[in-house]
This record gives structure tokens, sequence and C-alpha cells, in this order.
């Protein structure tokens, strides 16, 4: 039995565009969160932000717009359902960019950590495949007049896909196999390797779970996913960036904020070295002898029923901390 045309695309779409929005309202959220805890960022970060909150605003309304054409202005028109509007075609174009913006924040990440330009080259290759096959995508799109039809036009979409995935684990094998060979790193993998993990296996998960949704069903299910990928993407960078007070601060000898300068990963106050942390400890002259009967000498006065208010000696009692309980008589 063929298909109704709403189960072809608009049932998929509905259901996509519910999480889009959903995450378009935390995206909102972390951004809002990012310029108000970071703003010493360079002003370059800062507009890379602004940029993708533009663009996944944009993306929310173009498909709300479309979603509500159909199935609203359109109700009862079934030729209706299965059309390609215009502004639909805008989904997958900013999909493509904000995915292949996303992956290259993450190859300038690791040029910085890695001093390295192999992988960056690489992830930043693999990003503009997937810029070139998204916006080869959007005009096959455009081209079609049903979404039936585009069921039949495997190759840009899939392409688009694999290197969405592709991406996601080279960054994030690269990234947790990097920052566990260094003690200081291994201090805070736990929080690196949830980061990353969390992150990047999050997005190749879904990028896959679209890809084989587009591969083996004839409907528009994988929509349910391709709608999220742009929110998806853009939370995972602004988690990446809003994360950095957290586990900068809960980590020994690391300053509580960082932010990113022109040439790199910086932090506010610098990394306290290993030699300056040691010698912030106290010397051996310096230890408190808690067999050594101290003294404590204190200002006091006596008050108007007679108690103490003049000038005396408290003597503590042998083993006792002078920061602790105060025993002893008043002269």
């Amino acid at each position: 039995m063929p298909l109704a045309p709403a189960e072809i695309a608009d049932g998929p779409m509905l259901i996509g565009f519910t999480f889009n929005a959903i995450l378009l309202g935390v995206m909102l959220t972390q951004a809002y969160i990012y310029f108000t805890s970071f703003k010493k960022d360079k002003i370059w970060i800062k507009l890379y932000v602004a940029l993708l909150m533009v663009l996944d605003v944009f993306n929310t309304a173009a498909i709300a717009v479309f979603i509500y054409q159909a199935l609203i202005l359109n109700f009862g028109n079934l030729a209706n359902l299965d059309f390609v509007s215009p502004i639909i075609i805008t989904e997958p174009a900013i999909t493509g960019f904000i995915v292949s913006a996303v992956q290259c924040f993450y190859a300038w990440r690791i040029y910085v950590l890695t001093k390295s330009y192999t992988f960056p080259i690489l992830i930043i290759l693999n990003g503009i495949t997937g810029l070139v096959a998204s916006l080869v995508t959007a005009a096959r799109l455009g081209k079609t007049p049903r979404f039936s039809d585009i069921v039949n036009d495997k190759p840009s979409i899939t392409v688009w896909l694999v290197s969405e995935v592709l991406g996601d684990i080279l960054i994030t094998i690269v990234l947790v196999t990097y920052l566990t060979g260094f003690k200081r790193s291994d201090m805070l993998i736990d929080k690196i390797i949830r980061i990353t993990i969390q992150t990047g296996m999050l997005t190749a998960t879904f990028a896959t779970i679209d890809l084989i949704t587009f591969l083996a069903d004839p409907t528009g299910l994988h929509l349910l996913f391709n709608f999220a990928l742009a929110k998806l993407y853009s939370n995972t960078l602004m988690s990446t960036l809003n994360s950095r007070e957290i586990w900068m601060s809960d980590s020994p000898g690391v300053s509580s904020r960082s932010t990113i300068g022109g040439g790199g990963l910086r932090t506010q106050d610098e990394v306290v070295s290993m030699s300056a942390y040691k010698s912030s400890a106290p010397k051996p002259s310096e230890v408190i002898d808690f067999n050594k009967r101290t003294e404590v000498f204190v200002s006091v006065e006596r008050d108007a029923n007679g108690r103490v208010r003049d000038g005396s000696r408290v003597d503590l009692e042998a083993g006792r901390h002078p920061y602790g309980d105060v025993k002893g008589s008043y002269p």
C-alpha cells in the first residue's frame, strides 16, 4: 500500500521540528551564559557564537514556516503535503554550514593542543566536504518538486552525512588520545573525556542514525534526526565553551576561568607550575608542633558583671591547636 503524503515527510518533519525548537531554547540559554560569563574572550569568538545563534534561530523559523504552510494553510490539500517549499531548501544549507563551522573550531582547538597540522587539516577538509555536499543537496532539493523523489537522490546526502560522522569520530579520538598523555591532563581526564565523548559521540551517533535511516527507509524518517543536527552541533560547541569555567575551577593548579585569545586557548590566570605549587607548601620551620605547649596572648576586658575585660594571657593545654577550643583560667 502506498504511503500517504504526510507519512513521507511531514510527520517526521513535525517531530524533528519539535526537537529542533527545544534544542534552540537550550542553545539560547547557553549563549546567554557564555556572553555573561566570558566577557574577556576575543571579539572573533563572540562573533562566531553570535553567528551560530542567528543561523539557529533562522533555521528553526524556516522549518516552522514550512510546517505551518503544509499543515495549517494547506490543511486538507493532500497534494501539497508532498510539495517541496522553497523555504525548506535552506535547512540542509544552514545545517551543513553549522556542522562545518563547529568541526573547524575543533580543528583549531586540536592544533592549539598538538601544534600539528595533520589532524586539523584532515578535519577541515572533511568539514568542507560536508559543507559542499550539503549545498549540493540544497540545490538538488530546489529542483525536486516532491519529497517522495528525494529518496532516489542519495549520493549528495550520503556524502554529507558520512563526512559528519567521520569528522566527529576523528575529533573525539584525537582529543582523548592527546589529552591522556600528560600528567596535568590526567588530573582532568575524567572531566575532559566526559566533555569530548558526550559531545562528539553524541553528534556522531545522531548523524549515523540519520544516515542509516536515510539509506534504509524509503520515507522521510531520517528528517526526524536531521532536523535536530544543527542544534546538536551548536549546543556541543556552547557546552565546550561554557564548561571551561567548571573543569578549570575544579582542577589543582588551574585558574577558575579561561579565555580564548587570538593565538590559542589561554587562562586569565596562567596555570600554576608545579614548582610554584610546591613552593607554597609550609617550610619545616613553619610546621606547627602539636606536642609543644602553646601560649596565645589576647586582649580582654571585664564587663559589668565582672567577667574578664582587661589584657590577659590564655594558656592553652598541651597538645591543643592554637585555633582550637581555648581552655584555661583568666587571672
